[in-house]
């Protein structure tokens, strides 16, 4: 997938996840800084795609950060309530559709930026892009633990969804990350299946820059492309994915409750700041749903 219009606020939601504050406003202020930093590790950009590339972040930056943030602040209140209440299975699906939904409407609203850059890309470029994911994939192959044996596998995923919870609730005990590990080593494994689709939609894409699209008619493919990313699935993985996110979602609500009242505390405070931070980025957009609540 294209990493032009969306990798600011994937690099925003990392610095969520990372549990630091000061660091989501640093990270979104700073969005196409950052993004223009990740493209140049993907492709160099000559001067007049990198003004072009300016001018449309920009005006998508402003869209997100006046229409998505307030949603997106008002997602994470709702999901301080239900963990304040103890998750449930629903809650936990509730919560990845609903952030599904977002990357959607952000994909959607993207396409036309993004196919302004992409569809000026030389062959030179695209082979360069081409070299760009085929370094990022061993990177997640390393990081995954792709292609080790599935003792290993599970290991590797088990340690990132303990970091995962850690940072929102704080230092998990012994008994309870021993507890987590337990839980998550039934879930299917699809390590190397989503590496594998990951690699299909690079190619998807490059095929389709190769094509010699023009910028609308790319703008129109990548509108249906990019919040399509299941589509074209090996059947096979589609099953063994559709199982393991209705089985992870089980694990969350289980994980809930191995939470003590100390630890529900932490993650619900840390939802509410994070939810506080996005209003204040908002501006204007922001005061008005705060003074609605």
């Amino acid at each position: 997938m294209s990493r032009r219009a969306l990798l600011a606020w994937l690099l925003a939601a990392a610095l969520v996840l990372s549990g630091c504050s000061t660091g989501l406003r640093l990270g979104y202020n700073q969005a196409e800084w950052l993004a223009d930093w990740a493209v140049s590790g993907y492709v160099d950009l000559d001067p007049r795609q990198r003004e072009v590339f300016s001018q449309r972040f920009r005006q998508l930056h402003a869209w997100h950060r006046s229409e998505q943030l307030p949603g997106y602040s008002s997602l994470l209140r709702d999901a301080r309530a239900r963990v304040e209440a103890g998750l449930s299975t629903d809650d936990a699906v509730w919560i990845t559709e609903r952030v599904r939904g977002a990357a959607q409407v952000l994909a959607v609203r993207a396409a036309d930026d993004i196919a302004e850059v992409l569809a000026s890309l030389s062959p030179a470029q695209i082979a360069e892009l081409e070299r760009g994911f085929a370094q990022s994939n061993r990177k997640v192959a390393r990081d995954w633990g792709t292609g080790r044996p599935a003792a290993e596998q599970r290991r590797v995923r088990a340690d990132r969804l303990i970091a995962q919870i850690e940072r929102f609730t704080g230092r998990l005990s012994g008994e309870q990350a021993e507890r987590v590990r337990a839980l998550a080593d039934p879930l299917p494994l699809t390590t190397d299946q989503r590496l594998a689709d990951r690699e299909r939609r690079q190619r998807e894409l490059l095929a389709a820059l190769r094509a010699g699209r023009s910028v609308p008619e790319l703008a129109a493919w990548l509108r249906d492309w990019l919040p399509q990313w299941e589509r074209g699935r090996d059947p096979q993985y589609a099953r063994l994915a559709d199982r393991a996110a209705r089985e992870r979602a089980q694990v969350m609500a289980e994980v809930d409750r191995l939470l003590t009242p100390a630890q529900r505390r932490t993650a619900a405070d840390r939802l509410q700041t994070y939810a506080e931070d996005l209003i204040a980025l908002a501006g204007p957009a922001g005061r008005q749903q705060r003074a609605a609540n």
